[in-house]
Parts: structure tokens; C-alpha cells; sequence
């Protein structure tokens, strides 16, 4: 289920080039944004070696197979480390910036409908063999028999957490997913009894993929744009004997995106300023060390009295601020700098309105630290990977796309233009780097085959910038 989600919640997934976008929509305007080209993925299991020792921060550096050196700290794996060590490790956070991954040695293989624990010493503190079962199921009849199930299949040194979606799995499905996990642990400890280099044994789903699983195994909308996704989705449902009435294909003329007003969305949230409902703006700024964001009332419609003013254009900033963090995928330390209120009871009601925007977060992703001698409003919150601005954009002050952007961008607009034009032999003129992603074999030439109904001609043309191009009928 997706964290503060309702019923009433619609997804859209965009995945008609080489990554997917996901955009959450709640109350009819996008909520949240994620966007996936693949890569390291949270709860990913390698088998890794020691590389350094660092007494002075109670950790050790862990070669990987493909991604940064991780750092592993003590307490967070049983048994002395040395130098040259080999461990199973898992990823508890995905690098940012300059940093590479946070790791584990306590092992949680995440499945679908349960997250597995392969290696539970029994202690003091926790026993091994536990069973946990959602809160939510309150069917006695149904939690006894789920009990019964795990307890003829787990081990003592075993431990498993049953997720909510899958409280109506039938016993073949359960018993299914298990082996599955077990099985990635086995792959894991036979990589460790003959180890040669560091390699990935085990591949998690993404954030993204467990948003949109969970999103649409309970049944709640979700519009794709994209036929490999679709049929994806579709036969995850069928396997199950789900219904998939709630999954629908975007087959019109015009890009998903495009027909329901996301893309105007990101271009805002890769802008500095903010119009707020009602007049009013918001500018955030992003640096390396910390986030800012300026309330500001020029243009505001609210009350004349000054005082009243400024609390009315602050309570409508609170859930925009949110709204633009969720969205920017900003982490780290926030300050806010609100319009001056006048007495404590204008900032407590500053303070609820961003508490109740933040939602579920507040358990634990967010902290307040509250308003300052100087009026300012200062937070952290949880880092949960790359920035929308450093996934979009390649410098700052003047912005340019990244590559991978730019490369994303170009697939999209074709697969546009030849969605409303005619069929026929193109010629797609690209700046030479994008031609060169578009290598032979790629994802992105297959991408455009398809859309063309044959191999692309592809054409370098210097005077085009990154996410420029031009289509030329043949």
C-alpha cells in the first residue's frame, strides 16, 4: 500500500522510453513523482569484501560488484571485521552525491507478500523462528491458520514478516514465495563458500516496482502508458486471480503524461519559484549542505489586515513546501523562511499545518526542529536517493539536461510524433552523443523500432543540442 495512500488514489506510469516515471495522484493533483532507469536498488544482497578498516567512525568499507564502496557499520553486523574479509552484505540506503551506500550484514530479503529473514540468531533480545502477521488482519480463524502454515515451514534460525497484501494468499502462493526467497539466500551462501570477486546474488525490487505492486495488487487505479508495462502488470494480477479491471492501457493519440498536465508539473519542480493557490510563491533553493525556501505574498489575494495576511499565505505555503520536497525528492536539512506571524499561536498552527502535510513521514522520515530565534522553521528530512534536480539536470546555474535525460526526452517526443503522424521510413536527426546511446542492440534503438516499424536511421547533427532532434520523412 502506498504510505497515506486512499482508495480513491490513481497511478500513472509513463513507460514508453528507457525509464519509467510514476506519478501518484491524490485528489485529482500529483502527489508524489519517482522516476526509474534501473540501477542499485535498496535491500539489493552482495556478497562484498572489506576493503578499510575505520576505527574512528565504528565501520568498515565494503567493495561491490557495480556500485561505490558501502559503508558498513559495527553494529549492524555480528563478528570482528578484518581487512580483505569477505561478507554478505545488503543495501539499507542507496548512495547520494558524493557518498556511497549504507549496508548491513543483518539480511531481509524482500518479497512481494514477505520479507524474510534468513539468518535469526536467537537471543535475549529476539528470538528466531518469529512469525510476525499484520496488525490489520483481525480475523482470528485466518491468523491461526497462517500461523499453523509458517510454523510447519520455517526454521528456528528463520524469521518472517507477513505484508498486508498478502493476507489472502492461498497456501501454494505462500509456500511459493518463500522458496523463492530461500533460494536467493542459498545463492548468497554459495557465493560466500567459494568466493572469487564481489558480485550481486541477490536483485530487489526497486522502490518504484514495490509502489506500483503494492498500488495495484490492492486493487486501486492505475493508468500505463507503455505495452511492455502493461502486460507486466497484467499477468502479475493473473497469476495471482486477481481482477484487472482497475488496470488500464493509455492508448490515445497524446503521451499519458502529456493528456493529464503532468509534465507541466516537473517542469515547476525543476523551477526555483512556486505560484501559490490563492496568489503567493515559494522559492526553494537546493544546495549541497542544505535546502531553503522563501515564503513570499506578492500577489496574494488574502485578508488586507497584515498579521492575518501573512498566516493565511503561510498555511497555503505549508502544503506546498511538502508537496515540493515530496516531489524534488530533497533530503537533508530544510529551512523554511515563512512570513512573520505575530504570536505563537500563527507559528503552532504554521507547525500543524506542515506536520499534517508531511502525513505518515512524521513517523520517523522527518524531524521538527522548530522556529528559530530569527523566525525561520528548520526540519530534516530522510534522504531517499538522487534529487529530481541532479536525476534532470546537469549543472547548476544554467541547468542543461543530463544525458540520460536528454536521451529519455528525444524517445519520448518521437514516440509523440509518430503516435499523431503517419507510418512511413524516417530519419531522425540527434546530436552525436545521443546517437551513440543509440547504439545497435540498445534499449533506446528497440524502443524506436518499435515505434517506426523498422531499425531507426540515425543521423549526427553538431548543431543540435542534447534534447534537441529533428524527424525527417523519407
Amino acid at each position: 500500500m502506498v504510505a497515506g495512500g486512499t482508495e480513491t488514489d490513481r497511478l500513472l506510469i509513463d513507460a514508453v522510453a528507457c525509464e519509467r516515471r510514476i506519478a501518484l495522484i491524490c485528489n485529482d493533483r500529483l502527489s508524489r513523482l519517482w522516476i526509474d532507469r534501473g540501477g542499485p536498488a535498496r535491500f539489493d544482497i552482495h556478497l562484498g569484501r572489506v576493503s578499510k578498516i575505520l576505527p574512528e567512525m565504528a565501520a568498515a568499507m565494503v567493495a561491490l560488484d557495480g556500485v561505490a564502496d558501502g559503508l558498513l557499520p559495527f553494529d549492524r553486523v555480528d563478528g570482528p571485521l578484518h581487512e580483505g574479509q569477505w561478507v554478505i552484505v545488503q543495501i539499507s540506503r542507496l548512495g547520494f552525491e558524493d557518498k556511497g551506500p549504507k549496508l548491513t550484514g543483518r539480511i531481509a530479503i524482500e518479497g512481494l507478500g514477505m520479507i524474510l529473514r534468513p539468518a535469526e540468531r536467537p537471543n535475549e533480545h529476539k528470538a528466531g523462528g518469529l512469525i510476525e502477521l499484520p496488525r490489520k488482519l483481525k480475523d482470528e480463524t485466518r491468523r491461526a491458520s497462517l500461523l499453523s502454515l509458517f510454523k510447519g515451514l520455517i526454521t528456528r534460525e528463520e524469521s518472517i514478516t507477513l505484508r498486508s497484501l498478502a493476507i489472502d494468499w492461498d497456501d501454494a502462493a505462500l509456500t511459493g514465495e518463500l522458496r523463492q526467497l530461500r533460494t536467493a539466500w542459498a545463492r548468497a551462501q554459495t557465493a560466500l563458500a567459494s568466493p572469487a570477486k564481489p558480485v550481486l546474488v541477490f536483485k530487489a525490487l526497486s522502490d518504484a516496482d514495490q509502489l506500483i505492486e503494492r498500488h495495484v495488487m490492492a486493487g486501486r487505479e492505475c493508468i500505463v502508458d507503455g505495452a511492455d508495462e502493461f502486460v507486466r502488470l497484467r499477468g502479475l494480477l493473473r497469476a495471482r486471480g486477481l481482477d484487472d479491471a482497475h488496470l488500464i492501457r493509455h492508448d490515445g493519440a497524446r503521451l499519458l503524461f502529456d493528456d493529464q498536465d503532468i509534465e507541466d508539473d516537473i517542469a515547476t519542480a525543476l523551477q526555483p519559484r512556486v505560484p501559490l493557490p490563492g496568489g503567493g510563491w515559494i522559492a526553494v533553493e537546493q544546495t549541497t549542505a542544505l535546502c531553503t525556501i522563501d515564503v513570499n505574498a506578492g500577489g496574494s489575494d488574502a485578508d488586507h489586515d497584515q498579521a492575518r495576511r501573512a498566516e493565511q499565505v503561510n498555511l497555503r505555503a505549508a502544503s506546498e513546501i511538502v508537496r515540493q520536497l515530496q516531489l524534488r525528492n530533497i533530503g537533508g536539512l530544510v529551512v523554511i523562511d515563512p512570513l512573520r506571524m505575530a504570536g505563537k499561536a500563527s507559528r503552532d498552527r504554521f507547525e500543524v499545518a506542515l506536520r499534517d502535510a508531511f502525513g505518515p513521514e512524521m513517523n520517523g522520515a522527518v524531524q521538527f526542529g522548530g522556529f528559530t530565534r530569527l523566525g525561520l522553521f528548520e526540519l530534516t528530512r530522510q534522504r531517499g536517493g538522487i534529487a529530481l534536480a541532479e536525476l534532470m539536470q546537469a549543472s547548476q546555474p544554467d541547468p542543461v539536461p543530463t544525458r540520460a535525460a536528454a536521451l529519455n526526452a528525444v524517445l519520448r517526443s518521437v514516440t509523440r510524433d509518430l503516435r499523431a503522424g503517419q507510418a512511413g521510413r524516417y530519419r531522425l536527426h540527434l546530436a552525436p552523443e545521443i546517437v551513440t546511446a543509440l547504439a545497435p542492440g540498445s534499449l533506446g534503438q528497440q524502443i524506436l523500432e518499435r515505434v517506426m516499424g523498422m531499425a531507426p536511421e540515425l543521423a549526427a547533427d553538431k548543431t543540435l543540442s542534447r534534447a534537441d532532434y529533428r524527424l525527417e520523412k523519407l
